[in-house]
C-alpha cells in the first residue's frame, strides 16, 4: 500500500461499456467508488443497491490499511518495525497469518517477493537526493532475508532478528484487501462483481452470461491495445499489475523503479510492466512484484507461473512487445 505516491500502475483498460451488451435484459449494475491505500478503490457489482453491502467493504478495507500500511504509525506494520528488535509483538491473527504466508510466498518464488526488503529499501526512499553508495546497501542488505523474522501463529507473537529488520506489505496488502472484499460480495449474495483497487483486480462472476473482458495497454501510447484478455464465466481471476513506466522516482537525474530487488538492495530495472493473472487477487498481487524482480531470468519466471499457477504478461525494454509465458 504506496500511500506516499498515487497507485497509478493500472495497465488494464476494463471494457465497461461492453458490459451486458447484447443481452435481452439490461442488467442493473452498481458502482461503489471510494478512496483508501493511497489509490481509488471501487467496486462494481450487479442487483440491488445494497447499503450494508457498501458500509461493509469500505470499512473492510478502512481496517486493512489500518492494520497493515507502512506509513501509518500506528499500524501493526509499523509497531513490529520500531519495536520487534526488542520484544515479541502480539498482533490480531489475521496480520500474523499474512506476514507468514508473505514469507512462504517468498520461498515460492526463489527470494523474488521478501517483505523484508524494505530493510534496504529505506535507502532509497530516504536518501532521495543522492543514490546510496555500495558500502551503505551491502551494510543494510544484512536485513534482509525472511531468516531474519520469527513467526509463532499459535501464539500471533512475531519477533524480528535486531535493529534495522524492516518489512513493508505493500506487495501484497492490496490483493489481500481485495480477496476480503471479495468475500464480502459473496456473503451479500453477490456473484457477479469487479474489485478494482487502484488497478490490482478480482473478477467474479460473468457480465450477464458473458465473460469478462480486460485490455492490455501500451504504455508508451495508452490508447493502443496489446492484448485483449476473456477471463471466464464463473468463479473469479485476480489480476496484478506491476511497471515502471507511471510509477518510478528520480535521483540526481536517474529515473528509477518504485519495484525493489530484495536480492540486491536496488530498484529493478527494464521491467515495463507485468500482468498476471491468478486464481485469486492475493496470488496475483505476489506474482506480479516477484516476476517484475526475476523477469530477466527465464527460468526463474517459468517457476513463479508454475508454482504460482498465474498467466503472465511482461513487457521490457522500450519495443513495446508483448510476451506471453
Amino acid at each position: 500500500m504506496d500511500e506516499e505516491k498515487s497507485a497509478a500502475k493500472i495497465i488494464f483498460l476494463v471494457f465497461l461499456l461492453s458490459f451486458f451488451c447484447g443481452c435481452e435484459h439490461k442488467t442493473v449494475l452498481n458502482t461503489l467508488t471510494f478512496s483508501g491505500m493511497g489509490t481509488v478503490l471501487s467496486v462494481i457489482y450487479t442487483g440491488e443497491r445494497n447499503e450494508a453491502l457498501e458500509n461493509a467493504v469500505k470499512q473492510d478495507a478502512e481496517a486493512v490499511e489500518a492494520d497493515l500500511s507502512y506509513y501509518r504509525e500506528s499500524s501493526f506494520v509499523s509497531i513490529l518495525n520500531r519495536e520487534a528488535h526488542e520484544k515479541e509483538i502480539s498482533v490480531p491473527e489475521h496480520v500474523c497469518r499474512l506476514i507468514e504466508k508473505s514469507l512462504e510466498y517468498g520461498k515460492m518464488s526463489g527470494g523474488a517477493f521478501d517483505i523484508t526488503y524494505k530493510s534496504s529499501g529505506v535507502l532509497w526512499e530516504n536518501n532521495q537526493n543522492k543514490i546510496p553508495d555500495e558500502k551503505t546497501i551491502e551494510e543494510k542488505q544484512r536485513f534482509v532475508g525472511s531468516d531474519k523474522l520469527s513467526v509463532n501463529c499459535t501464539e500471533n507473537k512475531i519477533k524480528f532478528a535486531g535493529l534495522g529488520v524492516k518489512i513493508d506489505l505493500g506487495g501484497i496488502a492490496k490483493g489481500y484487501a481485495i480477496d476480503r472484499a471479495g468475500a464480502i460480495m459473496k456473503k451479500y449474495g453477490v456473484e457477479n462483481f469487479i474489485v478494482n483497487y487502484g488497478g490490482d483486480m478480482l473478477f467474479c462472476g460473468n457480465k450477464g452470461g458473458k465473460p469478462w473482458s480486460i485490455g492490455i495497454k501500451n504504455p508508451g501510447k495508452p490508447s493502443e491495445i496489446l492484448e485483449k484478455l476473456e477471463l471466464g464465466t464463473s468463479g473469479c481471476k485476480g489480476v496484478a499489475t506491476s511497471g515502471d513506466y507511471e510509477r518510478f522516482f528520480v535521483i540526481e537525474g536517474e529515473t528509477f523503479s518504485h519495484i525493489m530487488n530484495p536480492k540486491t538492495g536496488k530498484p529493478v530495472k527494464n521491467a515495463r510492466s507485468v500482468t498476471v493473472i491468478g486464481d485469486d487477487a492475493t496470488l496475483a498481487d505476489v506474482a506480479a512484484t516477484a516476476v517484475s524482480v526475476a523477469l530477466h531470468e527465464k527460468e526463474a519466471v517459468e517457476k513463479i507461473m508454475e508454482k504460482f499457477r498465474v498467466k503472465i504478461y511482461t513487457l521490457s525494454g522500450e519495443d513495446s512487445v508483448l510476451k506471453k509465458w
